[in-house]
């Protein structure tokens, strides 16, 4: 009986480690959305950024929407602060977002570090704007 209550508890820690969050920096790409509005409808976009806008201004948080298609909701590093507060100025838009990444449950979350808009590439009919050369050094 008493190498089975050890075993019991042996299981349970392992279950326990199991269910713990798990968080690892990481730098993602992708596209800030109203979470609501994604999950039920699909939207997505920069045509919707003051659907967005109003979402978030009634409480809403924000999330990632990464280029691997999954969703990170974004999470404030302590109590009662905005987790919105570093991607505000970016919804609907792609952004490089560095953060600390947390899952449990199949859900995943991050509090975002740092945030910067991610360039759109080049169209290829856009002229390339000319490079001045520079002038020698005496």
């Amino acid at each position: 009986m008493h190498r089975w209550f050890h075993l019991g508890v042996t299981l349970l820690v392992v279950q326990g480690l199991a269910a713990s969050a798990y968080a690892e920096e990481q730098t993602l790409e992708g596209e800030i959305v109203d979470p609501a509005g994604y999950l039920k409808e699909g939207a997505r976009g920069s045509d919707l950024a003051d659907q967005t806008y109003e979402a978030v201004d009634g409480g809403q948080t924000l999330a990632l929407l990464a280029d691997d298609d999954r969703l990170y909701l974004l999470l404030a590093e302590e109590p009662g602060e905005d987790p919105n507060e570093l991607v505000y100025d970016y919804v609907n838009q792609q952004v490089r977002l560095n953060g600390v990444i947390y899952e449990r449950s199949g859900l995943r979350g991050v509090v975002p570090l740092s945030v910067e808009p991610v360039e759109p590439p080049a169209s290829p009919d856009q002229p390339e704007e000319p490079q001045t050369p520079s002038a020698p050094l005496p």
